[in-house]
């Protein structure tokens, strides 16, 4: 089984690239399933209803989020019926850790968690979070999307459930590492990277950012506009051996 794993989508001008993108690499990978980190599509924080309807129209079976999962308010009147996950450790009433996809008679658990170095948000700790959930979650492939800031504490979670789920993906810096490795028959890289505009900062305007850091000043950021686009994630492919391909393509409108 092949699934294309796609990094934080920034932007609904993305969703323009996206199409593009998912066919050329369907197509090269005979790709399965498309899953996605969606918490940065609408205006950079967030996802809307709309957005979220292109995402699913685009054939991305599932979304995992972060930090940002509620930027948006209205995804509280839709998240308990969608295809998403929000991170397991916020402790909230609203949507579900995790989810179990069907395909070809195989149950794939995709675990949102969300790491709590450098993040300014109440959380449970990620990996008793996780302990409980390796209890609760049956399932022929595991996925996890660890949201973090600290490479270390991704790479320390890791390697503590190494052997025990079948992959780990960083998201949450917007830049893709070149870490990608099995161990344990587990995949991991710490950072899936990106899908936006590729010349801005994180997929926001640059110079708003650079105007940030000389000024001191924190004026409310946008989404970089531009031609050219960036898609970042990797592939996952399950067997007997698991194997992770990285996956860094350049798109132009």
């Amino acid at each position: 089984m092949k699934i294309l794993y796609l990094g934080d989508i920034v932007g609904e001008n993305t969703l323009d690239v996206l199409p593009y993108a998912i066919e050329d690499i369907k197509k090269e990978y005979k790709i399965n399933m498309v899953l996605a980190n969606a918490e940065n599509v609408t205006q950079g924080k967030g996802l809307s209803l709309k957005h979220y309807k292109q995402l699913k129209n685009l054939g991305i079976t599932a979304m995992s989020m972060g930090n940002h999962t509620f930027s948006k308010s209205e995804i509280k009147e839709y998240i308990n019926d969608s295809s998403i996950v929000r991170p397991a450790n916020i402790n909230t009433n609203y949507g579900k850790g995790y989810m179990i996809i069907n395909y070809n008679g195989k149950k794939i658990a995709l675990i949102n968690l969300m790491g709590r170095v450098f993040i300014n948000q109440p959380l449970d700790c990620p990996f008793k979070t996780m302990d409980n959930l390796l209890n609760e979650v049956k399932a022929d492939y595991i996925i996890v999307d660890f949201h973090g800031e600290a490479t270390s504490e991704k790479k320390a979670f890791f390697y503590d459930f190494a052997g025990k789920v079948d992959a780990i993906v960083g998201t949450h810096t917007h830049v893709q590492t070149s870490d990608e490795e099995v161990y344990k028959n587990t995949c991991y890289i710490t950072d899936l990277g990106m899908c936006g505009v590729k010349e801005s900062i994180l997929g926001d305007d640059k110079d708003m950012i650079i105007d940030r850091f000389r000024s001191g000043v924190f004026d409310k950021l946008k989404v970089a506009s531009g031609k050219e686009y960036i898609i970042n994630g990797v592939i996952l492919d399950f067997n007997d051996v698991n194997n992770i391909i990285r996956i860094n393509l350049k798109y132009k409108l």
